[in-house]
């Protein structure tokens, strides 16, 4: 049997939960093989299995907690040709005066390019925090130095 054909048949015969957990095994002994050849690091089998247990933890958590967002049918759109679209969004907490900035860039197929989050302190309005959002992308694509470029912020409406 190829390895394809195991790793459906393992799937077909398996409930999600434990899918998920399988899933999350696989990539954890990778990610600890590969921080033992390139960082000369070494795990027990004991703490690779407490940090899969931590992580299918957490991601049910996640599950529980993490509201549905409606996007109001607004949906994603590649950019044209060469061009490289960066959407950002900022959310603003007035009681804490601190606002938070998230950006993504992709490129034509759809393709990460970049991810960037950010916490700022002491703002003093939900208009400031979007202009720091803008002055933040706008930054950031000046740095990238991508030729073509589209900035579109993310405004929702209730």
């Amino acid at each position: 049997m190829e390895f394809v054909q195991w790793l459906t048949w393992v799937f077909e015969q398996n409930t999600p939960t434990r899918c998920r957990i399988f899933c999350c095994a696989l990539w954890a002994i990778w990610g600890e093989r590969n921080k033992r050849v390139h960082e000369k690091t070494n795990r027990s089998r004991k703490e690779i299995a407490c940090f899969i247990k931590r992580y299918i933890f957490e991601l049910n958590g996640m599950e529980e907690k993490v509201p549905k967002i409606k996007t109001g049918g607004r949906e994603w759109k590649h950019p044209p040709g060469q061009f490289v679209k960066v959407n950002f969004d900022a959310a603003y907490d007035g009681n804490l005066r601190q606002s938070a900035v998230g950006i993504v860039a992709r490129d034509s197929e759809g393709n990460s390019l970049l991810s960037f989050i950010e916490i700022h302190h002491q703002v003093a309005s939900a208009f400031a925090t979007e202009a720091i959002a803008c002055q933040t992308t706008t930054q950031i694509g000046m740095n990238m130095q991508w030729p073509n470029i589209i900035i579109e912020g993310m405004h929702y409406q209730s």
